[in-house]
């Protein structure tokens, strides 16, 4: 992100996101692969916009997603469209692969750095083409790293133990949802950039599918909250 000085004329870089999106979760499951991500950015530490859509359709077998500034992740998502237009464009029968946007966003990514002007963004890509599921995460530096699962923002805290607990690669759709639901209840509970509102998406055989936003379900009754106020503890 650029913008201009108005003290001295010149342009300058920023050196410090602005409006943030929180954690990113992806799965690889029996036939394809799930994103999860919550719909909320932060204005600093205010909670300021609760409906956005952090994931896109890149192409009819890839989506994105990202942690950190969110004028970087529209400006990537602009990067990436532009190739799918432009091979649309040719139409000579060959399309860019979820392999080929990753290999592209993290050059993108190191290009940006080594200009001093990075991308705020730890970012995710996932696909399925030719029968194989595929999965990579490039972070603000430009590297580059094939997985199984990935967590961004606070998810590579909190997270990895339900993912490590519950999760495998060869599981069901299903199954791969509930988890993801699972690690945003604990985000919203632990992590004060996190929300309640979540919105999934998935890329198999079949293409992409983006699913409407869902609300997780939270507990707050416990006895612990109702009952042990300091103030009681201290006149039993």
């Amino acid at each position: 992100m650029i913008f201009n000085s108005e003290i001295s004329g010149q342009q300058q870089h920023t050196t410090s996101p602005v409006v943030t999106g929180g954690s990113v979760i992806a799965l690889v499951y029996n036939g394809g692969v799930i994103v999860g991500t919550d719909t909320l950015c932060s204005y600093g530490s205010m909670a300021a916009f609760k409906n956005v859509q952090k994931i896109a359709q890149i192409s009819k077998n890839t989506i994105y997603a990202s942690s950190g500034e969110f004028s970087d992740f529209q400006q990537v998502v602009k990067e990436l469209a532009k190739i799918d237009r432009s091979a649309l464009q040719y139409d000579d029968g060959v399309h860019p692969s979820p392999k080929d946007y990753g290999n592209f966003l993290a050059r993108l990514s190191y290009k940006k750095r080594c200009k001093i002007n990075p991308l705020y963004l730890q970012n995710v890509v996932a696909g399925f083409h030719n029968g194989e599921r595929y999965l990579a995460l490039v972070d603000i530096y430009g590297t580059y790293l094939e997985s199984n699962f990935i967590t961004t923002g606070f998810a590579s805290y909190f997270c990895k133990a339900i993912i490590s607990n519950y999760w495998n690669e060869n599981c069901t759709l299903d199954q791969a949802k509930q988890v993801i639901r699972e690690c945003f209840k604990v985000l919203f509970c632990r992590d004060c950039r996190a929300h309640d509102v979540i919105q999934l998406a998935y890329v198999d055989e079949q293409g992409t599918h983006i699913e409407e936003q869902e609300r997780v379900d939270t507990k707050w009754d416990f006895n612990g909250f109702k009952f042990r106020a300091n103030e009681k503890l201290h006149t039993q």
